[in-house]
């Protein structure tokens, strides 16, 4: 069977979470077979030179697992090295997929492409017709609603990525719609105000046609001007809808609940400890410092790993997207804005945007877009870089 395939049903089975948060789910055992087999033959004939890359995520991965199997020596919690093995197999995805969009990027890009809509639409299936029946915030395939919000986060950026040098189209507008009102049903506060700058940017892509950038212009227009003076019908338009109601009231608690404070956060132990911002305090025995992880995932590189950590793993993102598009780079706004107020990077479908987004590298020398448009059709021009960082 071919590995495109493997990842093709990886991809699909991915958001199924049949056990514990955490700790593998069956795709996850399914994509470490794989990736074993597929290194086991690739170092057999490998002859390219290492990318730089993998040289700045495999220092990140390495320091991790140095600082958290010193902690644990120490005190002895599990944590320590189930997380040290989930930035491992993390990173091993990363390099898997990049491989394979190396090997064959226009089949990996379209088979990538087409799985996420298959995903999306079954996605919104199960959050239409089997909503959770103890929760009034959906989850869909996930154990929690926030994991849901990310998840449609990361898919819509991909979504947008994967277009490369393709015009966004009917299917890609309703697929983008489907995870916004997704992520209006998990009523995750952080999940809604990023999606308000992930639509902005799917709006004002160069691969969105100018006559449906014109009809969501022209839309929104009409409605302000037909109800303009009169915000109190605007209100009651929007109130008839029950999911407008409930994502309305429950930003309405934005900065009043007690999870919202930097305290409740984890926050506060960067500067109660900041010895650890040097050493790093590890991933684990979470009693030092209170009852729980810290909320962010930047904070957590910060605070568990250290300067150095967290310099290794900025690098490792400046080498991924060096070069690239602003407009791939920019993905990265609303993603890490959700992860100021969640852990975001453990999550295995992160390094996949990621990876996907460094792909972008192989496209380049079928060109690259520009906002000039003739006839509504993009205009691609040759940048003349064959280099590959």
């Amino acid at each position: 069977m071919s590995f495109i395939w493997v990842w093709t049903i990886y991809l699909f089975l991915s958001p199924f979470y049949l056990f514990q948060s955490g700790y593998p789910q069956p795709a996850d055992i399914l994509i470490f077979l794989a990736i074993c087999l597929y290194f086991a033959l690739t170092l057999l004939n490998f002859q390219k030179e290492i990318r730089s890359v993998y040289v700045f995520g495999a220092m990140f991965v390495g320091l991790a697992f140095t600082i958290n199997f010193i902690h644990y020596f120490f005190m002895p919690d599990i944590k320590f090295i189930l997380h040290s093995f989930i930035y491992l197999f993390n990173f091993f995805i990363f390099m898997f997929v990049v491989m394979l969009f190396d090997r064959d990027r226009e089949r990996m890009n379209h088979v990538t492409y087409k799985t996420l809509l298959i995903i999306v639409a079954f996605q919104f299936l199960m959050v239409v017709f089997f909503p959770d029946s103890d929760d009034v915030r959906a989850s869909g395939t996930f154990n929690k609603s926030n994991q849901l919000a990310y998840w449609c986060v990361l898919a819509a950026a991909l979504l947008l990525v994967l277009k490369r040098n393709t015009r966004f189209t009917i299917i890609d507008l309703a697929a983008f719609s489907i995870l916004s009102y997704m992520q209006m049903l998990t009523l995750s506060k952080a999940g809604i105000i990023v999606f308000f700058l992930l639509f902005i940017m799917f709006v004002s892509s160069p691969n969105m046609p100018r006559r449906y950038r014109y009809i969501v212009i022209l839309f929104a227009a009409l409605f302000s001007i037909s109800y303009m003076g009169n915000a109190q019908k605007i209100y009651n338009f929007f109130m008839n809808f029950d999911t407008v109601d409930a994502v309305s009231k429950r930003l309405g608690t934005l900065g009043k609940q007690n999870d919202d404070t930097p305290e409740a956060r984890g926050y506060l132990r960067l500067i109660e400890h900041p010895g650890y911002l040097l050493i790093g305090a590890g991933e684990g025995a979470y009693q030092r410092f209170g009852r729980q992880e810290l909320h962010s995932g930047i904070a957590t590189l910060l605070f568990s790993y250290g300067i150095f950590g967290f310099g290794f793993f900025i690098a490792f993102l400046a080498s991924a997207f060096y070069r690239l598009s602003f407009y791939y780079s920019a993905m990265l706004m609303p993603i890490f804005l959700f992860g100021l107020t969640h852990q975001n990077i453990r999550f295995s479908f992160f390094w996949i945007f990621l990876a996907v987004a460094y792909a972008g590298h192989f496209f380049k020398n079928n060109g690259v877009y520009t906002e000039t448009h003739k006839k509504d059709k993009l205009v691609l021009y040759d940048e003349g870089v064959h280099e590959e960082n």
